[in-house]
């Protein structure tokens, strides 16, 4: 469920700039511009929290190596290959230059080692980090399976390698050629936060007991204060994205997959709702921003900022109902079978 909000609030985000429904300094708009920044370092715990949980209590065989490997191909490459096509074949602005060394990157997923703004999707940045993550992990998991204390104090390293990009490489860049953006995506400013999911995971494999629906809905309330209520009345983004405030956000963000972490939900409705967003959220990320390219084609005099906000929403969930139907899921069995093989 958390995942899946995490994805619709990066869509919010890009919809509210593409549609400016909220002006800007009023408390909406600043608000849309954290949860946007922070629904992305959100993700990457609870890509953390979900592979440590799943793996981290067992080594990785070399057969376990090669299923891992294809069950993570097969569920991120044909999305990414599909949005990556449509960039091609429509010629979006998305990424640097289409060249053949950028196809090849994408291809590959290298992007993520070389530079994760040499993605060729709107927002794919975030996912050559996780490939990243993907190749370094059945090593952390073999470390951590091993040794309790070294999720924790590997967390802290890599939160200390990734103080100079927070406070000093980001803050110091340059706006020309959008460098500061440039900078604030390399692997080494998140790789912590991956890390932080791995505590969390280890912590509940370790404490069985689970929060009441009283003191879940209390710390969710005390968070989303937390969140909207500290730092605001801001323009620039990158206020909120580099030094104390972004620590301070990731904490915020690793205190809520917590909660969430240790809470059960009851089946309902709200069960209901949160699994078919969080089935859907990879979709959601990366098909969003091709939404608002058919909008602009379809409209090109331009849709009202509410008509063209909550349409674009709308068609995305409905189009990521599609590819999670027709793709996404297929692929998944897909990879279950050759595993099996």
């Amino acid at each position: 469920m958390f995942r899946g909000l995490m994805a619709f609030a990066v869509a919010i985000y890009h919809f509210a700039n593409w549609y400016p429904v909220f002006p800007a300094g009023q408390f909406a708009a600043y608000t849309t511009k954290k949860v946007g920044a922070y629904g992305v370092e959100g993700f990457f715990i609870i890509s953390g929290f979900c592979f440590f949980y799943l793996y981290g209590a067992e080594t990785l065989t070399r057969r376990g190596l090669r299923d891992f490997h294809i069950k993570r191909f097969l569920r991120i490459a044909p999305l990414y290959y599909l949005a990556v096509g449509a960039n091609l074949v429509f010629g979006l602005n998305a990424g640097p230059q289409h060249t053949l060394r950028m196809v090849a990157e994408n291809g590959s997923f290298l992007f993520g080692f070389i530079h994760p703004n040499h993605s060729l999707v709107t927002g794919g940045w975030s996912i050559g980090l996780e490939y990243v993550f993907y190749l370094a992990f059945p090593l952390l998991a073999w470390a951590a399976a091993r040794w309790k204390p070294f999720l924790a104090l590997a967390t802290l390293a890599l939160l200390a390698l990734s103080a100079p990009w927070s406070f000093t490489y980001v803050p110091q860049a340059s706006w020309a050629g959008d460098m500061k953006f440039h900078t604030y995506v390399h692997v080494a400013n998140h790789a912590f936060l991956f890390l932080l999911g791995g505590v969390v995971a280890q912590a509940r494999l370790a404490w069985r007991g689970r929060l009441s629906t009283p003191v879940f809905l209390g710390l969710c309330l005390a968070l989303a204060l937390a969140f909207t209520l500290r730092y605001r009345n801001f323009y620039d983004d990158f206020v909120i994205m580099v030094g104390w405030p972004r620590y301070y956000f990731c904490a915020v963000c690793f205190a809520a997959v917590a909660v969430f972490a240790f809470y059960d939900f009851p089946d309902s409705w709200v069960k209901t709702t949160g699994k078919f967003l969080g089935e859907v959220s990879y979709s959601v990320y990366l098909l969003h921003p091709l939404v608002q390219e058919a909008l602009l084609h379809a409209a090109p005099g331009g849709l009202g900022p509410w008509t063209g906000f909550f349409l674009g929403l709308a068609l995305t969930l409905g189009l990521s109902a599609l590819t999670y139907r027709f793709i996404e899921k297929p692929m998944m069995g897909q990879a279950r079978r050759l595993c099996r093989a």
